[in-house]
């Protein structure tokens, strides 16, 4: 049968709290609690055994042992080991003071009188050193207790105080100087001046930040005023504090309550805030960082529309971008970048939309030797307090696709740390090769006239970024993915954990797309002179006739739109050849330059717009990749602008190959498809699905509708 060996000297502690062994037999131990508050538990050597063993209770042999008694009242829970070296010598020094008198005593070389120690002090000090020769002989000892042979021969009183002191325990820890753990100057500072210097204390914990020689000459001069007074009265002055004193107490404060009151509370958090490891994030796409950066470059603002041609204006032409970037941080490759002259809401969404895209065709366009092939469905974002991200439309986006979302502590960086990682990588790595940087701060940037260097403009910018993140963030190696590249770390956690293909498209747009209100009509809607139309919608049309309608356009493909309708979002084919996978500024581009060779005409048939989408499509597609990053994103207004503009009065007319008798007759006096934007009349429509759409989810299959006052 187990039995413990334990006494009532001993002690138990669990959960800072301290328990009495009052009795131990050979089958149950009885403890209780020090603060006597409990009734006193019988435990079975086996029980307390398990207990001790899973950590429930922590034995201290000896706790109440006149040794350890003396030791804490006078070190507390201190260690020899964690004194000052020089103070760990002084300790061995007193300790052979104290052995050598208590043998010579033993044999009557010397008693404790005066005068007999008087007579021998001279011989004790010589046997210590001889002691200390030897113990500095032997090889592997510390050389530095050498120090002690200039140490004179101490006095009676002292040698009999630690006799006296070491016969009781023989622990060296009671031959420690009070001072150590008290402080040298902690009697020399009486209560008055006490209170002086915590009342001062308080202007030191001041954002002020006022500095120590300014606090001391406050302390001293509250000190001096009242001396003044003191001397009417006839009582003696208060001596002066010295700087040193404050200084200590200074070192005493709160650490974080100093930096809090000094700088602030995020950066009191930032400095000490405990670090508990990094996050526990395998999979890819399982977590994704987003943040926005203002780039340390002056670049060129050709987008502002004035002309910069007078030299009064050159610095109305310049300024910084701004990138919002999103990280998985499992593989630390970046998913999405945007650049933009102002942050916003739809810069973040377009990020996200990007995250989940494939962007193999943007790095072709723009000339990468690699892919950036990295994107897919994501699970969760983390985000910061920025004005783009904390807002109803980025959140309601985020729920809507089922993408988790969390706001991290503002002024806690760390929580963020691998996107803010990214921007000091872009800042020490490409930064440096570019004319025009501004640098991170004035230190650094000295006298190096920035904005006369300002030469790069948006389009050069996103080239750059993407040739970057591609051909070097991407294959370079990462210290914190154990110096593999993060085009290594997807591949291999994608075979590992499996790859989250992103929903379809027509779902993405829906959440994700450029917020319009349009009313539908019997031929739908129309939009940019496109119309769209479905089943749902004539449905929708029929029963409720013409309604302002919620839609959502992807600028990249004007292929298909959603609408909602019926407490739902439907997707609307569009009704033209050719506008399946055409993008807004291929279109609008296209529909400019046919106007300007049609300047007399007031329609455009068929097979111009095919000819024409033939053409815009082979020399566009850089142009495309650069707006899908670029600064100038396509948002409501500016379809709502082109509308007015580029395509006002624009009016489809059938191919002349096509048969009149083929032709679906139209109303003229039918009201428009939008009541506040011109009528246009389609004689013929013909719809083509193509085959790079993805499945409309609500209007399976897409039809081919056609609509006339006959049908």
């Amino acid at each position: 049968m187990l039995k413990l060996r334990i006494s009532t000297c001993d002690a138990l502690l669990s959960s800072g709290k301290l328990y009495l062994v009052e009795s131990s037999s050979d089958l149950f131990v009885k403890i209780r609690s020090q603060s006597g508050n409990d009734d006193a538990v019988s435990l079975t050597h086996t029980e307390l055994s398990e207990l001790i063993d899973d950590g429930t209770f922590d034995l201290k042999y000896g706790y109440f042992a006149s040794r350890q008694v003396a030791r804490r009242a006078r070190a507390g829970r201190s260690l020899v080991e964690r004194l000052p070296q020089k103070e760990r010598w002084r300790i061995f020094w007193k300790e052979i003071y104290c052995v050598q008198f208590l043998e010579a005593e033993k044999r009557q070389e010397v008693s404790r009188s005066e005068a007999s120690y008087t007579a021998f002090r001279s011989e004790l000090h010589k046997r210590v050193n001889e002691c200390l020769i030897e113990h500095l002989s032997k090889p592997g000892r510390d050389q530095g207790i050498s120090v002690a042979f200039t140490w004179s021969s101490p006095c009676r009183g002292s040698v009999f105080t630690w006799v006296r002191a070491w016969e009781k325990s023989n622990d060296p820890m009671i031959l420690v100087r009070k001072s150590i753990f008290n402080g040298r100057n902690a009697k020399g500072v009486d209560s008055e001046r006490e209170s002086i210097i915590n009342t001062h204390l308080e202007t030191y914990l001041h954002p002020n930040e006022i500095k120590i020689p300014q606090l001391h000459h406050e302390v001293n001069s509250d000190i001096r005023a009242r001396n003044k007074i003191r001397a009417l009265s006839n009582l003696p002055s208060i001596p002066n504090i010295s700087e040193s004193t404050l200084r200590r107490r200074v070192d005493e404060l709160d650490k974080f309550e100093v930096i809090a009151a000094r700088e602030g509370i995020s950066i009191a958090k930032n400095k000490l805030g405990a670090f508990t490891g990094g996050l526990d994030v395998c999979a890819p796409l399982m977590r994704v960082e987003m943040d926005e950066w203002q780039i340390d470059l002056m670049a060129i603002l050709v987008s502002s529309g004035v002309d910069f041609s007078d030299q009064q204006f050159r610095d109305l032409e310049i300024g910084r971008y701004w990138v919002c970037v999103a990280l998985d941080t499992a593989t630390r490759s970046i998913l999405g970048l945007k650049l933009s002259s102002t942050p916003t809401a739809a810069d973040a969404k377009a990020v996200v939309w990007m995250a989940m895209r494939d962007k193999v065709d943007i790095s072709n366009q723009i000339g990468c030797k690699g892919h950036w092939s990295q994107h897919g469905h994501v699970f969760h974002v983390a985000v910061d307090n920025g004005p783009a991200f904390v807002n109803t439309e980025f959140k309601a986006a985020m729920s809507d696709l089922g993408i988790g979302y969390s706001v991290m502590p503002a002024g806690v960086p760390k929580l963020r740390a691998r996107v803010e990682r990214i921007f000091r990588t872009l800042a020490t790595m490409l930064m440096p090769y570019l004319t025009g940087r501004t640098f991170s701060s004035s230190k650094e940037k000295g006298e190096y006239p920035y904005r006369k260097y300002a030469v790069h403009t948006a389009e050069s910018i996103i080239e750059l970024l993407v040739r970057f993140v591609v051909d070097v963030y991407h294959v370079k190696s990462h210290r914190g993915l154990e110096y593999d590249s993060p085009n290594n770390a997807w591949e291999k956690l994608c075979n590992e954990y499996g790859w989250s293909p992103a929903q379809n498209e027509h779902i993405l747009r829906h959440s994700l797309g450029i917020e319009l209100t349009r009313k539908s009509g019997r031929h739908g809607v129309l939009i940019c002179g496109i119309n769209f139309h479905s089943e749902s919608l004539a449905h929708h049309h029929n029963k409720y006739g013409s309604q302002e309608l919620d839609i959502r356009v992807d600028s990249e493909n004007l292929g298909h739109i959603s609408v909602w309708i019926d407490d739902n979002w439907h997707t609307l084919p569009a009704l033209m050849d050719g506008a399946s996978g055409m993008s807004f500024v291929q279109w609008e581009q296209m529909i400019l330059e046919l106007r300007q060779k049609n300047r007399n005409a007031t329609s455009i048939n068929q097979d111009m717009i095919d000819q024409a989408v033939a053409r815009i499509r082979d020399i566009d597609d850089e142009q495309r990749a650069w707006r899908r990053l670029g600064p100038i994103g396509i948002s409501a207004a500016d379809i709502q602008r082109a509308e007015q503009e580029t395509f006002w009065g624009l009016n489809f007319k059938p191919d002349p190959n096509i048969i009149t008798s083929d032709l679906v007759s139209h109303d003229p006096t039918a009201t428009g498809f939008l009541s506040d934007q011109p009528t246009t009349s389609i004689d013929t429509l013909h719809p083509v699905s193509s085959k790079h759409d993805a499945a409309a989810p609500n209007d399976q299959p897409v039809k081919n509708w056609i609509f006339s006052d006959d049908k």
